[in-house]
């Protein structure tokens, strides 16, 4: 299997490279090296929390960053701690979230690699997990995506494994023999040697003669390695061979070679594995350290565990405590949100009903005013008249200055009289509009019944109406049209009214009458735009 790692860490480095160089500084690429290799060639739990912690915090601000690719990344190598920490629960969960972030990736080079090497982990979960036929179904999918046959026999001895577990020999013979013909396209000795190793031990247990020479031919090529643990698999192996054949005395010689060997790389597992070969061989001398190596490994393994345990627990601790911090703030910024659009709703809600309580007293006080000057000027007004007529002392113009006068003030009582809404508007407006037409003047509309009047509110309505009457007001005092023509339409749920006539038209200011259209307009939020030039006519268009 170690060129399967050697590979990846090759991989690995181009990634750190062009992956990570914008997102990280060089402290933190000199991290993500440490890290990456301690988990594979550091043996303390100590080196191990850390890179987990590492990892961990790598993860989430990837996911803050969106980078899923870096997500699989980091969850490969927690896979890996929590794997090498007896974790198999979860370390499959990772790998397999990993997994699922490569999924919506495109394929390269790398994120291939990647997904080898998960499978690859995935079959290890799963044959500690005794799923062995998962285990092969995650080998086999590897296998179809592997371009390097150093790759394809870390495989294949990975399968040849599972098949040994299960007693199914004569398959785990066959696995090896189709990796021996890569042989030839393959430079990792090492790894030659692993499947040379496993294949003499398969033969040894179907006793096969020629299990030897596979054996030898094995450490023949592991002593080329400068790793002294590439030797141990070879020296157990043949103390396991000169047992089975009842040569003590190689098989003892053997086991104390394994023994050394555990020694020099200070591996406990190895240590036990090693003293108890020489018991097995005969060699009692080691029998005290033997179980004494039990206990601590023991014992050494339960703390590991507990202790990572602690350090998995607090770090989801964190992660829900940082949730839920996260949760409050998003409540707390609804809450803020809500109270705002509360408020302003309500701002406007006020805003709208004041505008229309100011409408409603203007609207009293025209019909208040028009009332007082009918009741009380106009007909004083007309009494005087009526005595007049009865003196003829007084003369003729007198009287028709009065009856101006009285003419002037019925006007005004009728222009701001209260508007009987009751009929239907459409009809109410054409009798407006009616008023203002005599022999030389012809008013014009067009659409009006189309418009769903009903559907309009009385403010609307009043404002509609007092507009219409001021243009026609303007219209038969300075303007000496002949054609006025009023266009009614809608557009995106406004009511649209254009005004034109023929008239002599002039330069425009803002008087009183359009200052008051354009006043009352504006307060229900519509538009009111006019054009005017002499000779030209007047046009108004209102939107309302």
């Amino acid at each position: 299997m170690k060129s399967l790692k050697n590979s990846f860490l090759f991989f690995l480095s181009v990634f750190i490279l062009f992956f990570f160089k914008v997102g990280f500084t060089q402290e933190s690429i000199d991290s993500l090296n440490y890290y990456t290799k301690s988990i594979d060639f550091v043996q303390s739990q100590s080196n191990l929390s850390k890179a987990y912690l590492f990892f961990k915090k790598d993860l989430v601000l990837n996911k803050k960053n969106g980078n899923k690719q870096a997500q699989a990344y980091n969850l490969y190598f927690l896979s890996k701690i929590d794997f090498k920490m007896g974790f198999y629960d979860e370390s499959e969960v990772a790998s397999v979230k990993a997994l699922l972030l490569l999924d919506k990736l495109d394929r390269t080079e790398y994120t291939n690699y990647l997904r080898i090497s998960l499978l690859n982990l995935l079959g290890k979960v799963y044959k500690e997990k005794q799923l062995y036929s998962e285990a092969i179904k995650k080998y086999n999918e590897a296998l179809v995506l592997i371009e390097k046959s150093e790759d394809s026999l870390v495989i294949y001895n990975n399968i040849s494994n599972i098949l040994k577990d299960e007693n199914k020999l004569n398959e785990a013979e066959q696995t090896l023999l189709k990796a021996s013909k890569m042989f030839f396209r393959v430079r990792d000795t090492m790894e030659i040697a692993r499947v040379i190793d496993n294949l003499g031990h398969i033969k040894l247990r179907l006793n096969k003669e020629n299990a030897l020479p596979y054996l030898h031919k094995a450490l023949e090529l592991r002593k080329q390695s400068k790793n002294s643990s590439e030797l141990y698999p070879s020296y157990r192996n043949l103390s396991k061979y000169y047992l089975s054949t009842k040569d003590s005395l190689q098989a003892t010689a053997y086991a104390i070679k394994a023994y050394n060997v555990a020694r020099l790389i200070n591996s406990l597992s190895y240590k036990l594995d090693a003293s108890g070969l020489r018991m097995d061989s005969g060699d009692y001398a080691v029998a005290n350290e033997y179980f004494s190596l039990s206990d601590s490994l023991q014992k050494a393994k339960n703390q590991s565990q507990n202790k990572f345990a602690l350090l998995k627990y607090n770090v989801v601790k964190s992660e829900i405590k940082t949730q839920e911090e996260k949760a409050n703030r998003q409540f707390y910024q609804f809450i803020a949100v809500l109270i705002f659009s509360i408020g302003l709703s309500i701002f406007f809600i006020l805003n709208v009903r004041h505008k229309k309580q100011k409408l409603q007293e203007v609207y009293k006080t025209e019909t208040r005013i028009s009332k007082r000057v009918h009741d009380e000027v106009a007909n004083d007004m007309y009494h005087v008249m009526t005595k007049l007529q009865s003196n003829t002392d007084y003369k003729e113009e007198v009287l028709d200055d009065l009856e101006s006068i009285y003419n002037r003030t019925r006007d005004i009582s009728n222009e701001n009289s209260a508007i009987e809404l009751n009929d239907t508007f459409d009809n109410i407006l054409s009798d407006l509009l009616l008023n203002y037409k005599n022999d030389t003047v012809s008013i014009i509309t067009k659409d009006l019944s189309k418009i769903a009047w009903q559907e309009v509110s009385t403010i609307k309505k009043t404002i509609i109406y007092r507009v219409l009457q001021e243009l026609m007001i303007n219209m038969k005092k300075h303007s000496e049209a002949t054609i006025v023509v009023i266009k009614f339409g809608k557009q995106n749920r406004k009511i649209t009214i254009d005004y034109n006539d023929n008239g002599k038209g002039q330069v425009l200011k803002r008087g009183n009458g359009l200052a008051n259209v354009e006043n009352r307009i504006q307060s229900i939020n519509g538009i009111f735009t006019f054009e005017s030039e002499k000779n030209e006519g007047f046009t108004a268009k209102i939107r309302v």
